[in-house]
């Protein structure tokens, strides 16, 4: 009988299950949504008691397929920095507040104040962005000091959903990395960092590689009881691992956020501050991150607001209704403030150019061509000194199923694109299981479905625009600065 390993995915819009074999075919998959809410602008929230119900849910139904499967271990994933803090026994306090929220913004600089920038660098590898857990935490501590006595344990979103699984604490290296307590270059905890900040590195657990087995199931259908959990990794290492992404490549991932993904073989400071540098969910490895916040999110945000009654495919031919360039029409996708490349928190979106010639469609079109041109600016931030040369560009995320979008990220790109078969962070949770539980340190191949490669003259109007949206972005930057 075949083997199987369960992967889960503790995402933003829902939970993910996926069962593959030991080849890495996906057996079955499983989803269940649930809501987040913003009980105040910038705020973000969700309940994690709603992941608990989707994972019953999920086990439930993979155990309902009875798959022709000798069940060997389950991985977990989800998504970055999203907070939760837990009384002794792991019960939450307060909502998770997520990786979009923007509450904390002005704790950057605080942190900055304190320690100065080049030390914390030196500590952390990163530069203290908001969306980082221990901002969130700081935030906590000075808003909701009732709650901040009563911490015991803090995880991040797939931490607490493997507390739930197996009763063990504990993070690996990239979420570890995601909460600015970690010492990145070393792989291991800032213990005097966490001192200096009154934050116990109990409150945590153990930090440890990836792949490495933390606890057995104890949770959900009987027939799982007993099963070795490894600790997982964050969404978008879970997804490289699954995609196939190796170093000298370059992942886009076109989900909710927009990341460009970079791995290394080594450490490596990045050249610009807006740039992460994390722990990779192989040993021994690293990548650079660059996060923008809003990139399938607009296109949703214009389907509920523009075309309510259309499916993405069908904006898609509205779209190509228009030439490209949008008729001069640009847009800001800072609908969530931004992280890459411009690091303001309080940046909004914004169409500029809107004339009586324009019409939905010229919007639609002028959407997916904004978008594009921020995960170029963050390339471009990312390579200065057009070095990178990356061997392929690999794209994977929903908004890769837009044969549009993937055209247009070409032609701004002026690079050829690898659009990949997407097997989703579960897939590469499940992967890590497989790698942790068996000993075989081995790379899944890319799911490679198709090529697109950039058309000349389009790429000389997406130049323009490129430039033209640079120069917006810099002359608007001091309308997003902080309040000190």
């Amino acid at each position: 009988m075949d083997e199987g390993y369960i992967g889960i995915d503790v995402g933003t819009q829902g939970l993910k299950a996926v069962v593959i074999n030991h080849e890495g075919r996906v057996l079955m998959t499983t989803f269940s949504e649930y809501p987040t809410s913003s009980p105040q602008s910038g705020w973000t929230e969700q309940d994690p008691g709603d992941w608990d119900k989707a994972l019953k849910r999920a086990l439930e139904q993979i155990a309902a397929e009875h798959l022709s499967v000798t069940y060997k271990g389950v991985g977990v994933t989800g998504q970055m920095h999203t907070t939760v803090v837990c009384d002794d026994n792991g019960n939450p306090l307060y909502p998770a507040i997520l990786w979009s929220d923007q509450r904390t913004a002005s704790y950057s600089k605080q942190l900055e104040r304190k320690y100065g920038l080049d030390q914390l660098l030196e500590i952390t590898g990163n530069q203290p962005l908001s969306n980082f857990s221990l901002l969130r935490l700081l935030w906590i501590r000075d808003h909701e000091p009732d709650c901040y006595r009563q911490i015991r344990h803090v995880a991040v979103a797939k931490d607490w959903v493997r507390f739930l699984l197996t009763g063990d604490w504990a993070t690996d290296v990239t979420d570890a990395s995601g909460t600015y307590l970690l010492d990145v270059k070393n792989r291991r905890w800032a213990s005097d960092f966490m001192a200096s900040l009154d934050i116990p590195a109990t409150w945590w657990g153990q930090v440890v590689e990836s792949s490495q087995i933390v606890g057995t199931m104890r949770y959900g259908p009987a027939e799982f009881h007993g099963l070795p959990v490894v600790a997982g990794a964050g969404d978008q290492e879970a997804s490289a691992v699954g995609t196939g992404i190796a170093a000298g490549d370059l992942g886009i991932s076109l989900g909710t956020s927009g990341v460009l993904f970079r791995p290394l073989d080594r450490y490596q400071l990045p050249p610009h501050p807006s740039i992460h540098a994390f722990c990779h969910a192989e040993s021994d490895t690293w990548h650079w991150m660059s996060v923008t916040q809003s990139a399938a999110l607009s296109l949703r945000w214009l389907r509920d607001s523009f075309f309510p009654e259309k499916s993405y495919a069908e904006m898609d031919t509205e779209s190509l209704r228009v030439q490209s360039g949008a008729d001069g029409l640009t847009f800001l996708p800072f609908l969530n403030g931004e992280r890459a490349p411009i690091m303001k928190p309080l940046a909004q979106g914004g169409f500029l150019g809107i004339s009586s010639r324009h019409g939905r469609e010229h919007f639609a079109r002028a959407v997916l061509e904004g978008v594009a041109y921020s995960l170029k600016h963050c390339y471009v931030t990312m390579d200065p000194n057009n070095t990178l040369d990356p061997h392929r560009i690999i794209m994977t995320g929903g908004g890769a199923k837009s044969s549009l979008w993937t055209q247009i990220f070409a032609n701004v790109m002026n690079r050829d694109i690898v659009v990949a078969d997407d097997p989703g962070a579960a897939v590469g949770a499940a992967w890590l299981a497989r790698s942790g539980i068996t000993g075989v340190k081995e790379s899944m191949p890319v799911r490679q479905a198709t090529v697109k490669r950039p058309i000349t003259g389009d790429s000389e109007i997406y130049t323009q625009g490129f430039s033209r949206y640079e120069r917006v972005v810099t002359q608007l930057l001091p309308l997003w600065d902080e309040d000190e």
